[in-house]
């Protein structure tokens, strides 16, 4: 079955509660205070009955100056929009105003209504019938049917319900992926017996009996003890539905506007780039670094708006800027909201969030403005890509970013396939793949480390792991040491780092020795020499000045010097030793030390030394009482 949510927009005592009990048999002014004043000041829901197959919610919301808030709070999540004008008064300030406002939040079908017929000559109706016609032109309600009824009389009721529910068949269904499960709560109460209640329209996703869900903003866990779907129990309810759900959490911890959503799949921020466009019916001009209303889903707070580029926005202008808000709030990429004026608090703009937390930007960037036009209008692998390539620092998992776009898992893994094949996108971990710009920028952070290092103790073959892992964890504000380790992995499968066991270094690396090293190594060249086959002591080599020990150190390193425990040997006496040694096995099968020892005119202790060094470098052999060839 169908799910679809219709929702009413008009001005007051334009007939809307009047029309839809006419339509459903039900009278949605039910508080007491709304059947005394004759006007609807909370959203009311119904259902249409039907033998098609839909499951039609509708919703009444208000029409009065002072609950334009609720009507916002009621038209989040609608399919499709009845815009009722009364043919006794036509068109009203508040009937531009919510006209403006379900365009701001993205309603793409709707049917313009034409009440109280009955109350008109007929031959006026035409005229009025034009009055809406040039007043919905260029919107998404151009084209819609025009349907003029009377809930007196009953004059083309039935014609209205027909054409909703041929509308209806044309909606396309929200997503029921359990993880993008999404309901603004719009009224909490409690039932005797039962508990805290709370009702809104499920946006996207599916939640079922048990689910343990989050509620956010305020980051309370609950679990669904029971859900209704128009007053009848059920397992479970879809994106689409108006829901009612019992709840484990007090009713004095939620408030209208929190969010309830899986535990981890709902981003919270203090702000968010947005494309905004002001309303044509307003006569307001809204200023750089104005405070606003900004109203989303169900919820309200106040905010700031940054503007990129120019210092006012006037109505009917576009503009796209930052919104900082007073407190946290839930939200998505692509979510719509409304702004309204600080005071008086009238409705002026509406836009979509093109970024959830989004860094602070120059206001003055012309750049800023093209990225965010790109985001606008990008499709999915673009909006991936992007999303990638700005997740630097952050490091969200995959999941974390596909939610914060609200992607399905199929959406998401169509659009990575394709920038996987094409490079753009790079695996590194089992949760996290980074987009190419991410990788260089992280290697060239890498590559400024170890210059560093290098530049503080040139001579070093490279950099110690541990410290350069510690390194890059803070510069890239890594949470995750496998993160770090992922990169470096990649950099050593790029050829671009070389592994030195304990250290590393960038490829291609070479030390450089200054004039005054150059004399330090001829010095520790020229005493090693001197000592032949016994080399020369760690004191014998002070004498070539500060720092000797990095030159020693190097020069082990890079086998100008054999380290041996008594000292140090140059590399000419090694070799000769080493081809020596080699030799007399050739000759006579097996190496004897006194032999070696004799061959070289040296005492034991330094013959020993030697060749236990050949055996640790498999040069030579000591098996069976006998030294051979490794």
């Amino acid at each position: 079955m169908k799910n679809v949510i219709v929702g009413t927009a008009g001005h007051v005592d334009h007939g809307k509660t009047t029309l839809l009990k006419a339509m459903t048999g039900v009278d949605l002014d039910t508080l007491k205070e709304e059947q005394k004043r004759g006007i609807t000041i909370n959203p009311g829901y119904s259902t249409l009955k039907n033998d098609r197959d839909l499951d039609i919610g509708i919703i009444d919301v208000p029409g009065h100056e002072k609950f334009v808030h609720n009507m916002l709070t009621g038209i989040g999540g609608v399919d499709l929009v009845l815009l009722l004008v009364s043919a006794e008064e036509g068109i009203m300030p508040q009937t531009r105003e919510h006209f403006e406002i379900v365009k701001a939040l993205g309603v793409e079908k709707g049917i313009v209504v034409l009440t109280k017929i009955d109350l008109v000559d007929k031959e006026l109706v035409p005229l009025i019938e034009d009055e809406v016609r040039d007043m919905v032109k260029g919107s998404f309600l151009e084209d819609a049917p025009l349907i003029s009824v009377s809930a007196y009389t009953g004059e083309n009721i039935d014609l209205l319900k027909e054409t909703l529910l041929d509308m209806a068949e044309t909606c396309e269904e929200p997503d029921h992926e359990k993880a993008l499960a999404r309901l603004p709560i719009d009224r909490v109460f409690s039932v005797a017996g039962h508990g805290t209640v709370i009702t809104g329209t499920l946006v996207e996703g599916c939640i079922e009996k048990g689910d343990l869900l989050m509620l956010y903003p305020a980051m309370k866990e609950t679990t669904v003890r029971s859900i209704q779907v128009h007053s009848k129990d059920v397992d479970a309810a879809y994106g689409g539905q108006r829901v009612a759900l019992n709840l484990t959490l007090k009713k004095d911890d939620i408030e209208i506007g929190d969010v309830l959503a899986p535990k981890d799949s709902l981003p919270v921020t203090e702000q968010v780039d947005v494309a905004v466009t002001m309303f044509d019916s307003t006569d307001r001009v809204m200023e750089n670094s104005s405070r606003v209303h900004m109203n989303y889903g169900s919820g309200e707070v106040i905010a700031r708006i940054i503007l990129f580029g120019i210092d006012e926005l006037n109505p009917g202008e576009k503009a796209y800027g930052q919104l900082r808000m007073e407190e946290p709030i839930p939200l998505r990429t692509g979510d719509p909201f409304v702004l309204r004026f600080f005071s008086p608090v009238i409705s002026i703009a509406g836009g979509r969030v093109l970024e959830i937390r989004p860094k602070r930007h120059k206001r003055r960037d012309p750049e800023v403005v093209e990225v965010l036009k790109q985001k606008e209008e990008a499709d999915d692998t673009t909006r991936v890509a992007l999303a990638l390539e700005e997740n630097r620092y952050r490091y969200l998992s995959d999941r974390a970013l596909a939610l914060s776009l609200g992607f399905t898992k199929a959406r998401w893994d169509e659009a990575m396939e394709k920038l996987l094949a094409d490079k753009t996108a790079v695996p590194l971990t089992d949760e996290i793949c980074a987009h190419k710009d991410v990788i260089e920028g992280v290697f060239e952070n890498a590559r400024a480390i170890l210059s560093r290092y290098h530049e503080e103790f040139p001579l070093e073959t490279g950099m110690p792991k541990q410290a350069f892992r510690q390194q890059l964890t803070e510069t890239e504000h890594a949470k995750d040491d496998k993160l770090i380790e992922a990169f470096i992995r990649t950099f050593y499968d790029q050829k671009r780092l070389v592994d030195h066991g304990m250290r590393v270094e960038e490829t291609g690396f070479t030390a450089t020795l200054t004039p005054e090293q150059e004399k330090q190594w001829e010095s520790a060249e020229t005493i090693a020499k001197r000592g032949g086959y016994e080399g020369a002591t760690g004191d014998d080599l002070k004498r070539i000045g500060k720092k000797y020990e990095q030159i020693l150190k190097f020069m082990t390193e890079t086998g100008a010097l054999i380290a041996l425990p008594s000292g140090y040997v140059h590399k000419d006496y090694w070799d000769k030793a080493v081809d020596t040694a080699l030799a007399m096995i050739d000759e006579a099968g097996e190496l004897k030390l006194g032999d070696f020892r004799n061959v070289l005119d040296t005492s034991r202790k330094y013959a020993v030394e030697l060749l236990e060094e050949m055996d640790r470098e498999q040069i030579t052999v000591f098996k069976d009482g006998k030294r051979i060839k490794a």
